[in-house]
């Protein structure tokens, strides 16, 4: 007797089988229209569409902005003494009647940095139609000469401006080779005491090591290589005690650190005997 097929059993394959046929599709579908997409962005993206668009919602946004009143109708500045304001408003950009809220206040900063005059920047929204600019400019310390021309420095060596020889002709000029951050430290040291700071007229570079300061007097300081700072400290000091710079000085020699050497014009040298030394340091 042949067996007894149950209701339904022949048709249960069947449905797998087509239930696992309708998965295949729906994922090579799926596979599909991924790979589409995908294709259209690769040719969105390489047409510079996606570019276009952005700058399209950046204009809208704009438009926006200014349209409900947030549009830079005025530019605050502060702390420009030197700097000329057009040069800061060039640096700054196209700004009146720009979205407030949309200008590129980072980048305007930097480039306002890169002006010679300004150490520091802060570019910030004033709400609703302002633009405020402050600075903070840099102290002219020397003059450095430079293939024949002087430029203002401060006492870091930053370059400030080009300058001619009738302008700030009361700072010392920097002399000898090197770059003026070589003089930073020295200029520095020397900026903390002012009576003795308005008396330098030059800062001599020694064998690319060490410093000569050249005062109104023709007197000279030698400094030495290192500690030039204390030994700076110590004669501003001595002059405020003693007024040892206003003696008719040829040189003081602050090299040593435990020996001070000063001759005063038409004394004998006392460093004559190691004169060959000296100039080997």
């Amino acid at each position: 007797m042949p067996p007894v097929k149950k209701k339904g059993a022949a048709k249960k394959p069947l449905l797998e089988r087509l239930r696992a046929l309708t998965e295949r599709y729906t994922i090579a579908s799926l596979a599909g229209s991924t790979i589409l997409a995908g294709v259209i962005a690769l040719v969105l993206w390489a047409g510079g569409y996606f570019g276009m668009a952005s700058r399209a919602v950046d204009r809208a946004a704009n438009k926006a902005a200014v349209a409900a009143g947030l549009e830079v109708r005025r530019v605050l500045l502060r702390g420009a003494h030197e700097t000329a304001h057009e040069e800061i408003l060039t640096a700054l950009g196209p700004a009146l009647g720009a979205s407030l809220a949309h200008f590129p206040l980072e980048a305007a900063r930097q480039r306002i940095e890169n002006i010679g005059w300004v150490r520091a920047a802060a570019v910030t929204r004033l709400y609703p139609d302002t633009i405020a600019i402050s600075l903070r400019e840099r102290e002219p310390a020397a003059m450095w000469q430079l293939e024949g021309d002087l430029h203002l420095v401060d006492a870091e060596g930053a370059v400030i401006r080009p300058v001619s020889a009738y302008e700030y002709s009361y700072l010392p000029l920097i002399v000898g080779s090197g770059a003026p951050e070589a003089a930073s430290g020295v200029l520095q040291a020397i900026a903390r005491h002012d009576e003795f700071k308005n008396r330098i007229r030059a800062l001599i570079r020694v064998g690319e090591r060490r410093w000569d300061l050249r005062l109104d007097n023709e007197a000279t300081i030698r400094l030495p290589e290192t500690d030039y700072a204390r030994a700076i400290d110590d004669l501003a000091l001595l002059q405020a005690a003693q007024q040892t710079l206003d003696q008719p000085i040829e040189y003081i020699d602050l090299r040593d650190p435990e020996r001070m050497v000063m001759r005063k014009r038409g004394a004998p040298d006392p460093g004559a005997a190691g004169k060959s030394g000296d100039r080997a340091r």
